[in-house]
């Protein structure tokens, strides 16, 4: 599709319509179509693509180029009438007024034939419940390339023992491999942001549930054992658990001595595949027993 020159800068476009970035959505605007087509190419070409966020629609332009059908959600409705404007003649290109948080996007996913993507410049005060809804529909997307606070992008791509390593890498990691692609200075956006940004590609492991017996126990142990980052490993779990079952030091003890850990070891230290062994050995000795949840967003 080619660039529009009347859509061609988000601020000209909002002082025309008398409108300003609302904070409250953590509106920043990607503003050089550069980056916007390197992010396209990192997508599959021919594909179903969900866009989260496509504020006056500079990343949009990029993806309907090389999608197969792009659906663009945006929760702004001042913005969603830039973007139907904008694509009204691109028959490829559905525009959504709704809260990403709100859609089932395994349901969105599905209706579609692969492959399947998602994409977007994800607003930085609510990135982990939607990367967490994401990986939870990992099943059913192909890719997802996703633009982020540097930082974050550096704690989903950290290893053990390093210092952005914590219960978001190891959490991810579980769902998709994770790769950092590229940086994106604060002068490519309006209004410029104080944080700078990352572009991240996810790759789903769709066998993933074949290397753990309780996938929810695996997960409940990762965001326990990062609760307390300067706690040992055995003591952030036992202060997770229900008071009932803090009597359960010797048991996890004699699990990591049995795995080659000490038992001051801290769950910084630990990778993946230990975390799915030491789940493992837990569930087949019985030595914990309760509902876990899954969820990623309850850890601070």
């Amino acid at each position: 599709m080619a660039a529009d020159p009347a859509f061609s800068s988000p601020k000209q476009l909002l002082d025309a319509r008398h409108l300003r970035p609302r904070k409250r959505f953590g509106q920043n605007f990607l503003t050089d179509p550069r980056v916007a087509s390197r992010i396209a190419a990192a997508l599959p070409h021919d594909g179903f693509v969900i866009e989260i966020g496509g504020g006056t629609g500079t990343l949009s332009a990029a993806l309907a180029s090389i999608a197969r059908e792009l659906v663009v959600v945006e929760i702004d409705r001042d913005l969603s009438v830039i973007l139907r404007d904008r694509f009204d003649d691109a028959p490829n290109v559905r525009i959504l007024t709704k809260n990403i948080l709100e859609l089932d996007l395994s349901q969105m996913l599905a209706v579609s034939e692969p492959p399947r993507a998602v994409c977007g410049n994800l607003p930085y005060y609510i990135t982990t419940p939607i990367l967490e809804q994401l990986l939870q529909a990992a099943g059913i997307w192909q890719c997802s390339v996703l633009m982020v606070q540097r930082e974050y992008a550096q704690r989903l791509v950290a290893r053990a023992g390093t210092p952005a390593y914590g219960s978001l890498s190891v959490y991810a990691s579980y769902f998709a491999d994770i790769e950092k692609l590229f940086d994106v200075g604060a002068a490519g956006f309006y209004p410029n942001p104080r944080v700078r940004s990352s572009v991240v590609r996810l790759s789903p492991k769709p066998k993933r549930a074949l290397v753990v017996r309780d996938e929810a126990l695996l997960l409940w142990l990762i965001r326990a054992a990062f609760r307390h980052r300067r706690k040992t490993l055995v003591n952030s779990l036992l202060e997770t658990l229900p008071e009932q079952q803090r009597d359960a030091r010797a048991g996890i003890e004699g699990v990591l001595a049995e795995l080659g850990h000490d038992r001051h070891v801290r769950g910084e230290r630990l990778t993946l595949a230990e975390f799915c062994r030491l789940a493992d050995t837990l569930k087949q000795q019985h030595l914990l027993e309760r509902s876990w949840t899954s969820r990623l967003i309850t850890t601070p």
